[in-house]
């Protein structure tokens, strides 16, 4: 919707710089609080670091899945090995409207990210914190907020330059997103459904960091897995398919892991702590000097 550009750094770069700050910020200032120690809270920032690098890769891994199925990509995988070897079936760049390997198909998308970064963080707390597996969704519930915040000023950054807009509408309920990379965005009204998100981000995280002191993690995941696959029939852009299940968007399906997986915790957490408490290894007593 703007043209803004400060030091050649476009308006989305711009917000997602703000908010990975602002996470970072936040996050190390929520475990300094808790009283941890310098020790355990470094150690969580490297499982953030993982989890940060599996968001990367989830999110492209998961558009680029979408879209291959939309695409027909795994038909014509049997002939792209043929012709441009196993790697280039999976990595080589062809053009715009002729996309060749796996991971040209597509873009990046955020509930992509955000299983990967939970994957990540999962795998990664499991093998670090071998002596207390069972406070996992203790530490989630902590880095969360930043995590939404971060987010939503990411949207913020969709708004500006007119990505993940939504469908046409007549205005004023519609806007034209002139500095928009989708033609039809950039010359009709359409919902500024990246908008409806980021205010959405907003309220939640300020009911998560000042209201609501307990499970962040469940809320998160039932809130934004119900808005979110509400959001979707207002979302205009493409997103592939998903195999199969042609009723659904891609997010839509996500979406609903989300809610199952949310209201699964809100049933089965203190079991599942429990067990996770039995998986912990025993810390070794230090033996005393002669």
């Amino acid at each position: 919707m703007f043209d803004v550009n400060l030091f050649g750094i476009d308006g989305q770069t711009l917000m997602i710089i703000i908010g990975a700050g602002l996470f970072i910020w936040l996050t190390i200032s929520r475990l300094d609080k808790t009283g941890i120690g310098n020790n355990m809270v470094n150690r969580l920032i490297v499982i953030c670091v993982i989890a940060a690098l599996t968001m990367i890769i989830g999110a492209r891994f998961f558009d680029c899945l979408w879209h291959a199925v939309d695409n027909g990509y795994f038909e014509k995988l049997p002939d792209l090995i043929k012709e441009h070897g196993l790697i280039g079936a999976i990595f080589k760049k062809g053009t715009e409207t002729n996309p060749i390997g796996f991971f040209d198909q597509g873009g990046i998308t955020f509930l992509g990210g955000l299983y990967g970064a939970i994957f990540g963080y999962v795998v990664s707390y499991l093998i670090i914190f071998k002596h207390e597996k069972h406070n996992i969704i203790h530490y989630l519930n902590i880095i969360l907020p930043g995590l939404i915040l971060a987010h939503g000023l990411g949207r913020v950054g969709c708004f500006i330059v007119g990505c993940c807009t939504g469908i046409g509408a007549p205005e004023p309920f519609g806007m034209i997103f002139k500095y928009s990379a989708d033609t039809y965005a950039s010359t009709h009204p359409v919902l500024p459904a990246n908008l409806y998100e980021a205010i959405f981000l907003f309220i939640l995280f300020i009911i998560l960091f000042f209201v609501v002191k307990k499970n962040q993690t469940k809320i998160y995941l039932v809130s934004y897995g119900v808005f979110r696959f509400f959001l979707e029939f207002l979302r205009g852009d493409n997103r592939g398919k998903v195999p199969f299940i042609d009723f659904l968007s891609p997010s839509q399906l996500l979406s609903l892991i989300m809610l199952i997986v949310g209201i699964l915790l809100f049933i089965f957490e203190k079991p599942l702590t429990e067990w996770l408490k039995k998986l912990n290894k025993p810390l070794k007593e230090k033996k005393a000097k002669a």
